[in-house]
């Protein structure tokens, strides 16, 4: 159910369901969206006034999720002339018809040029663009593991058994250390290569030490002095 509320003077939609909770809970999607979720017996002008309590609060993280996705700066309309982001680079999408072989899509900064049987399709414009995209991080993580890997080798860490790139919508990377599998958000496309450097390592770091604690961040340190700088890129994503 989706509904509408006034907080300081903005409109603000947002998704209600009740659920077998106690509290009325709130989240702040990544998309900027806002979800409420309460119990079965919670009336209505309590949460209302959860809502008006939290307005600063809800107002500054709607703001800061569409900064983070404007600044992403993902594809719409997979169109010639769209800007998108490459590694933190912003380029411009070309749409040309093919002459041969497969449809295709290749960067040559600063542009994306993709090659399609129909740049009028839709769908075959946003099928071909994605799989570079992924294609594109699979690659550079694949490249970014060789290097920081042996690294962590060095320290008697056991090396991953497998790296896994998937959509992700709330972790960058995931690191199971008992089954050894690394797992990273193909969203990484749009990110700066320093700070993709940064969640690589990271990952690397919960083989050692699941936790965040001190000796954890130490041993991110060991391998990359800089990384604050590293995560406060990212954080801008």
């Amino acid at each position: 159910m989706h509904k509408t509320i006034g907080l300081n003077g903005v409109t603000v939609e947002y998704e209600f369901e009740r659920k077998k909770v106690r509290n009325i809970n709130l989240r702040i999607r990544h998309d900027g969206t806002v979800f409420v979720s309460c119990g079965r017996y919670t009336s209505e002008e309590a949460v209302r006034r959860f809502l008006i309590e939290k307005a600063d609060f809800i107002l500054r993280n709607i703001a800061r999720e569409k900064e983070k996705a404007v600044n992403a700066c993902r594809p719409k309309d997979y169109s010639d002339g769209e800007k998108v982001k490459a590694f933190g680079d912003i380029c411009t999408i070309r749409v040309l018809r093919k002459t041969k072989g497969r449809a295709r899509a290749e960067l040559v900064y600063p542009e994306v040029i993709l090659y399609v049987s129909d740049p009028a399709d839709f769908a075959e414009r946003q099928r071909v663009y994605e799989k570079f995209r992924k294609d594109a991080i699979t690659s550079k993580i694949n490249e970014m593991c060789g290097y920081y890997g042996p690294m962590f080798a060095a320290k008697g860490v056991r090396m991953p058994g497998e790296i896994r790139i998937r959509k992700m919508t709330s972790k960058w990377g995931l690191c199971r250390p008992k089954s050894g599998i690394l797992t990273f958000n193909s969203n990484l496309f749009e990110v700066p290569e320093e700070a993709v450097a940064y969640v690589v390592v990271h990952e690397y770091a919960h083989l050692i030490h699941a936790d965040h604690s001190k000796r954890f961040y130490a041993e991110v340190a060991s391998v990359m002095p800089d990384w604050k700088k590293r995560r406060e890129v990212l954080n801008e994503y």
